[in-house]
C-alpha cells in the first residue's frame, strides 16, 4: 500500500479504524474547547493565523536524502497567539488543505488535527506560565516554538507506530528524523516574533491578556515612591 510520506500529515489507509474514530472524537472534543464563548473580536485574528497554518503547511521541501519531505507546521505560533482557540484555525487548515490539495486524508483529518492542535495548546497554555517564571521572550519562544513541533512529530511517531495497519516503524523514523531541522527553524522563528510582538504589539499574544504587567511598576508601587 502506497501511502504518501507528507511529513506530519497521515494519509488514508494508514491508520486503524479505532485510531481513526478516536481521531475525530478528540477533535470533537478539542473544538467544543475551543469555541466556547467566542468574541466576535477574536474571529479576524483566528482567520489570520488559520490562513498563515495553511500557507505554511502547504510548501513541502523534498529531502534529498531520505524519502519523505517537511513543511513548517506553526503550531506553536498558532498556540500561543490563539490560545484554546487554537484547534478552530489547525482544524480549518488541515480541512482545505485536503480539501484543496489533496495533502492528508478525510479520514485522518480528526487524528491529523489531535498530532498538531494538542500541542498547539500545549503552547498557548505554557506561554503565561513561563512569562510568570520570567524566561526571557526569545528563550520562551524558541521552547515553546520547537517544542509544538517536536510535540506534534511524536505524537505522529507513536499514532504510526501503535495505530498503523501495518509496519509503519521505518516510516515513522524517517519522519521523526526529517524534522529536526524544521524544530530548529520553527523555534527561533518563533522566539524572534515574540520577543517582536511583546515590545511594539503584546496585545497579539492571546495569553497577554490574562498576565499582570510584570515590566511595569504597579499603582501600589508608585504610591509608595
Amino acid at each position: 500500500m502506497h501511502v504518501p510520506l507528507f511529513a506530519v500529515h497521515l494519509s488514508d489507509g494508514a491508520l486503524a479504524t479505532a485510531w481513526l474514530a478516536s481521531g475525530f472524537a478528540g477533535l470533537v472534543l478539542m473544538l467544543a474547547f475551543a469555541m466556547w464563548k467566542v468574541r466576535e473580536e477574536e474571529i479576524p485574528r483566528i482567520g489570520v493565523f488559520t490562513a498563515a497554518f495553511f500557507v505554511a503547511s502547504s510548501v513541502h521541501i523534498k529531502l534529498g536524502v531520505l524519502p519523505t519531505s517537511v513543511h513548517l507546521i506553526l503550531n506553536g505560533l498558532v498556540g500561543v497567539v490563539l490560545g484554546r482557540r487554537a484547534p478552530i484555525a489547525v482544524a480549518i487548515g488541515l480541512a482545505l488543505q485536503y480539501l484543496l490539495l489533496q495533502h492528508g486524508g478525510l479520514n485522518t483529518i480528526g487524528i491529523n488535527a489531535c498530532i498538531v492542535g494538542v500541542p498547539a495548546l500545549a503552547a498557548g497554555a505554557l506561554y503565561p506560565v513561563f512569562r510568570r517564571l520570567r524566561v526571557p521572550a526569545f528563550v520562551r519562544g524558541v521552547l515553546l516554538g520547537g517544542g509544538a513541533v517536536a510535540g506534534a512529530v511524536v505524537l505522529n511517531f507513536l499514532v504510526l507506530l501503535l495505530g498503523g495497519k501495518d509496519n509503519w516503524e521505518r516510516l515513522a523514523q524517517l519522519v521523526l528524523l526529517a524534522h529536526i531541522p524544521v524544530v530548529i527553524v520553527e523555534g527561533a522563528m518563533l522566539g524572534v516574533l515574540v520577543s517582536y510582538l511583546e515590545k511594539v504589539k503584546p496585545e497579539m499574544l492571546g495569553s497577554r491578556r490574562e498576565l499582570p504587567k510584570l515590566d511595569a511598576p504597579t499603582e501600589t508601587e508608585e504610591a509608595s515612591r
